[in-house]
């Protein structure tokens, strides 16, 4: 009877064992834990493969070692030479079809781009720099041509634009005809343009914003080679380990010569109205595409006359600020004319907008009760030969320098007083300021009366200057690649600011004093028209953009620090 009982209880045992094993089979989990997949998916095969010759059909079949999906495929891909209409792409398992939407050109080599935009399905790991490329004669094209793209302002690198070959080398070619051949430049602004055929072209490089590889938008940037080019011979190499034969090459660049061409923005000829804003309650602030000569202001409504305004003038003149002291109206109509090259009318209102103050209420902005004014001071400290400036909120058009006054303890000082501008919204204060020594500048109520009839508020601004020990010294021993020709030479701050600026002609030590710790960089334009600024390109006159070159260090400055630098600035020219 024991043992009866025993060998049931051992079959119920096996039957409720049994019962979990199949009840775990039934609910499977995802496994848990191991590597990150971090491999690209790769091509095992194509039809046709890949570098075949006399390609007649109008689609491609890649196949690949795993599920795959496409990422980005119409800003990535790149066709040369460039198809009318995008392939039509389908993935069919591990299979991408590539469908041709037009038909192709006779004895032409076709190069397809698709940088990273084939991905892995689990991960998104990009098979990067991935090329196709078939020919429809019996001839595979295999000249190759490589060079850099890099800003003609900032010698930075150009990411993402086209570099264009053109087997018609007239000079509009670039704004009629979609170029022969084309590749995108990458992210150190290198490009590859391979499968070439032998025979001189026009170089050209464009940043396409509207996507029709021709020229023809006036913010499009662009560059240019000075000379036609002509490709080299790829030497092809087996990789160490592929999966099919005709994937297996890698191209090695048999060139010496780097091509480098410089990115820039043509200065569009038409002068035009670019922004009229209100800047605050009867002052608007108005800007032109370049600077004007002889801009015209005439109102419609209000038909204000006599002396109904007073303009400003930013420094390179492209920003003009507009005071109207009695418009009689909240609104102003009127025509904005440069030299006869725009003419427009434009209307906006001389109010500010109503700010919120609480639920369902509102309250016009307040007007500024009396004449503002601000100085450039940091932490109430200049430079010993720097002079203090004020701003004034609007033009001066009375003033008493007597309620001006500087003294140091109980010493009244005499500074000069000048306004740095026409209308006298700057006044400078030059004085000989000297280290250790504090100053109290006052300035009495009613010293200054503004074109708006408001008046200046007592001010009382303490003054000191800069001291060799808070400050740096940098000191630029500059030799120049050929004497007699301009250099203008920048001192940047952060962000490229241009904190100081001098042009040199000859051999000079450059001089940078009272420098606050931080970082900068000396920047230098290779002058050529002399005209102290740097210019751009033109394509159809062929002028390059003038050169610009850097000191090769970045200086980080302390205070009490005296640096004293050689710089061989080397002549202009590719690189």
């Amino acid at each position: 009877m024991h043992y009866l009982n025993l060998l049931q209880y051992i079959r119920y045992r096996l039957l409720f064992a049994g019962l979990l094993i199949l009840a775990a089979c039934a609910n499977p989990v995802s496994p848990s834990g191991g590597p990150k997949d971090t491999t690209p998916p790769s091509v095992i095969k194509s039809e046709p493969a890949n570098q075949s010759v006399n390609f007649h059909s109008d689609k491609v079949v890649l196949t690949f070692n795993e599920f795959v999906s496409l990422k980005e495929i119409t800003t990535q891909l790149v066709v040369s030479p460039p198809l009318s209409e995008q392939p039509e792409f389908v993935t069919r398992g591990k299979n991408l079809i590539m469908k041709l939407q037009e038909p192709l050109r006779d004895n032409t080599t076709y190069n397809f781009f698709f940088a990273n935009s084939i991905v892995d399905l689990t991960e998104s790991n990009p098979l990067a720099g991935y090329q196709f490329t078939f020919s429809t004669g019996p001839v595979l094209d295999s000249l190759t041509l490589s060079g850099k793209l890099m800003n003609a302002f900032t010698n930075q690198p150009v990411k993402g634009a086209f570099v264009m070959l053109f087997d018609s080398v007239y000079d509009s070619v670039p704004y009629k005809t979609r170029p022969y051949y084309l590749a995108r430049s990458g992210e150190t602004g290198e490009f590859n343009l391979n499968n070439l055929r032998d025979g001189r072209y026009l170089m050209f490089a464009l940043t396409d914003i509207n996507s029709d590889y021709i020229y023809n938008l006036p913010n499009e940037e662009i560059a240019f080679y000075d000379t036609l080019v002509r490709p080299l011979i790829a030497v092809k190499k087996p990789k160490e380990a592929d999966s099919t034969a005709h994937d297996s090459l890698k191209i090695t660049i048999n060139q010496s010569v780097t091509n480098t061409l410089r990115h820039f923005r043509e200065t569009d000829s038409v002068q035009k109205l670019s922004k009229v804003s209100l800047a605050r309650e009867n002052v608007l602030s108005v800007v032109f595409r370049f600077p004007v000569s002889k801009p015209i202001f005439t109102p419609l409504q209000p038909a204000l006359s006599g002396d109904w305004n007073t303009i400003g003038y930013n420094r390179t003149r492209d920003t003009l600020t507009l005071w109207i002291p009695s418009p009689g109206s909240d609104s102003l109509k009127m025509i904005v004319a440069d030299s006869g090259f725009t003419n427009d009318t434009i209307e906006l209102s001389l109010k500010p907008r109503e700010i919120s103050i609480g639920r369902g209420k509102s309250k016009e902005k307040e007007n500024t009760p009396s004449l503002v004014m601000k100085h450039n001071l940091i932490s109430s400290k200049t430079r010993p030969d720097k002079p203090v400036v004020l701003t004034f909120s609007e033009p001066v058009i009375s003033h008493d320098f007597n309620r001006v006054i500087l003294k140091t303890d109980s010493t009244l000082l005499k500074p000069d007083l000048v306004f740095d501008d026409s209308i006298k919204t700057k006044l400078l204060i030059k004085y000989p300021w000297k280290e250790g020594i504090n100053y109290q500048l006052t300035i009495y109520d009613s010293a200054f009366y503004g074109a708006f009839s408001h008046y200046n508020d007592s001010t009382g601004i303490k003054v000191s200057a800069y001291t060799e020990a808070e400050t740096s010294y940098l000191k630029i021993l500059t030799t120049l690649p050929e004497q007699g020709n301009n250099y203008v030479i920048q001192l940047l701050g952060d962000k490229e600011k241009v904190l100081e600026q001098q042009v040199i002609s000859e051999n000079t030590t450059l001089d940078f004093r009272y420098l606050r710790p931080g970082k900068y960089r000396i920047k230098v334009i290779y002058d050529e028209n002399r005209n102290g600024l740097w210019d751009t390109g033109n394509y159809l006159k062929k002028r390059q953009p003038e050169y610009v070159n850097y000191h090769p260090k970045e200086f980080e400055l302390r205070a009490n620090w005296t640096l004293e630098e050689d710089w061989t600035i080397p002549a202009p020219g590719n690189k």
